[in-house]
């Protein structure tokens, strides 16, 4: 077994590979103003996780790595923590899977970030997804 000459340790050698990739964004991602969630789901499985960023093409989810198989996820549902705001049913498709970097060395808390890309959006898919980029998000990502 050969030694990765470009290992620096998980948290390094995650960041760099991941800013390493070749931007494919064709529009500016927001963040999220208020406490966002997104439901994952495939035909057998579904995971819950923290909307970190999204554009009107995509967004990305923080999820517990619970040492399951990576599903083929093909629907979401995004929700505000209040209940007030949530927009169900849109298709997807998943274009990354990364673990990311755990920051405190006594955790064992793991966390992945999906990358997901919205797929056939209806009318009113669309136009929820317009009203949550106005109304609940803030800042570039």
């Amino acid at each position: 077994m050969l030694a990765d000459p470009y290992y620096t340790g998980l948290e390094k050698r995650i960041a760099r590979d991941r800013r390493k990739r070749i931007r494919q964004r064709n529009l500016q991602r927001f963040l999220a103003k208020d406490l966002t969630f997104g439901k994952l789901q495939s035909e057998s499985d579904e995971e819950i996780g923290q909307l970190l960023d999204i554009s009107r093409s995509g967004l990305a989810l923080r999820c517990f790595a619970n040492g399951k198989e990576t599903q083929a996820y093909s629907e979401l549902d995004i929700f505000l923590s209040g209940g007030n705001f949530t927009i169900g049913g849109i298709p997807i498709k998943t274009v990354s899977d990364t673990e990311l970097a755990n920051r405190s060395p006594f955790s064992t808390v793991i966390f992945k970030r999906y990358g997901v890309q919205f797929e056939n959006l209806t009318r009113e898919q669309k136009a929820g997804l317009d009203y949550f980029l106005i109304n609940h998000t803030s800042g570039k990502a």
